[in-house]
């Protein structure tokens, strides 16, 4: 897929996570080879799960064509908060909550605060979908509904076990986006077909997923070029106020 204009990746992942790792070297290396200018990175493993300050410098220090999608488990309550004002003062540009992997559900009050914090901030949130049951795209739904000026964003769209649910959420709930990165083409193009080329984001799930594979997949969805630079780099320009 021949592409005449700087890519921007709103799904990587960096740390060591059982079998996956990845460094900022290597992920710039994997960047260049495919034509991505700039790469949202959040952390993953037990820097997602417990070691949030740990994992948050990962990411806000990996280099400057990486930027920062930090995160919090809300159990930490309001050390939770301060850690997400370290973070916004040190330059991150959105929110990453896991239900399964720090172990709460979207709907849980003590969440709320971490919600009206990226409000304030003006982050969108991405919420990791897709592992059932705390990681419930309707529930995701169902608090994007209480924060109608909030963006959420559906990580790996609810990959593997409610993938089946987006068409139905996204009709309901104009606030939500996709991160396409762990989806197929035919999936692309419904979303983009049915509700805008702006609700979806290219994201590359590196390293769980491969470049390669998430451009691949987007060229089968046979996106017009202007549905296609919005879903490479203007959408995530906007939604994380990139400039």
């Amino acid at each position: 897929m021949k592409i005449e204009f700087s890519i921007i990746d709103s799904h990587a992942l960096l740390g060591e996570e059982y079998h996956l790792t990845l460094d900022a070297d290597e992920l710039l290396r994997r960047m260049d080879t495919h034509g991505v200018e700039t790469a949202i990175a959040r952390p993953m493993g037990a820097e997602l799960a417990v070691l949030n300050r740990e994992g948050n410098d990962r990411v806000l220090q990996a280099h400057k064509r990486i930027r920062g999608l930090v995160s919090v488990n809300p159990w930490y309550g309001p050390k939770a908060l301060d850690e997400l004002k370290r973070c916004r003062d040190l330059g991150a540009v959105g929110l990453f909550l896991h239900p399964s992997r720090q172990g709460f559900m979207p709907t849980d009050d003590h969440v709320r605060p971490l919600l009206d914090f990226a409000s304030q901030a003006n982050w969108p949130i991405m919420f990791h979908t897709g592992s059932y049951v705390q990681s419930d795209i309707l529930a995701v739904g169902e608090v994007a509904r209480k924060y109608p000026r909030l963006n959420f964003i559906a990580g790996w769209g609810g990959f593997t076990d409610m993938w089946f649910e987006l068409p139905g959420v996204f009709a309901e709930v104009p606030n939500l986006h996709l991160d396409a990165s762990m989806m197929w083409g035919n999936a692309i193009s419904q979303i983009v077909r049915d509700r805008g080329a702006e609700r979806v984001l290219f994201g590359s799930a590196e390293p769980r997923n491969r470049y390669g594979v998430a451009l691949e997949c987007l060229e089968r969805a046979e996106l017009t070029k202007e549905q296609l630079r919005a879903v490479l780099r203007d959408n995530a320009r906007r939604l994380f106020r990139l400039p």
